[in-house]
């Protein structure tokens, strides 16, 4: 599972936005992409990504975030996904949810952060915010962490 959710994010990365390795850091901290126990709670539709309701809705609001129109057409042609028929439950699947938290972060306007810690303090302000249990630095422990049992995983500003 782990390594169709990476592939997952690197597919949804090429066809609606590349992240500077940012999606595949949210799913390792979120849900340690899919291992964590949590991540498929009762109630709880979120999936790797940890989508809330709220966020995943917003991916479906064109008339507050009108650019994500093109984005919807782009997913719509290479996977075959009517986005706003989509639901939240969905987003148990990797690809669904992968596509939603890129969704989410096209609604965004700040621009994603190169840098680890930058990233790190993107992540809690408009991703998991105030209402989130994460921390700054717990986004960067995690990242490092999985960094460290994943040699081969390099970070943004790397090649």
């Amino acid at each position: 599972a782990v390594v169709s959710t990476q592939s997952t994010g690197d597919s949804v990365e090429r066809i609606i936005g590349e992240t500077k390795k940012f999606l595949k850091k949210i799913a390792v901290v979120e849900s340690k992409l899919g291992e964590d126990p949590d991540t498929f709670r009762a109630g709880y539709n979120g999936g790797i990504f940890q989508v809330d309701h709220i966020a995943f809705l917003n991916t479906q609001d064109t008339a507050s975030h009108p650019h994500l129109t093109s984005q919807l057409r782009k997913v719509k042609l290479a996977y075959g996904i009517d986005w706003l028929a989509v639901v939240w439950n969905n987003l148990r699947k990797p690809i669904y949810c992968a596509i939603a938290s890129r969704l989410d972060l096209w609604t965004i306007p700040a621009s994603i952060p190169a840098s680890l810690e930058d990233q790190a303090r993107y992540w809690k302000q408009y991703y998991n915010t105030k209402a989130g249990k994460g921390a700054v630095q717990g986004f960067i422990d995690r990242w490092n962490d999985y960094k460290k049992h994943h040699p081969d995983v390099s970070d943004a500003n790397e090649s």
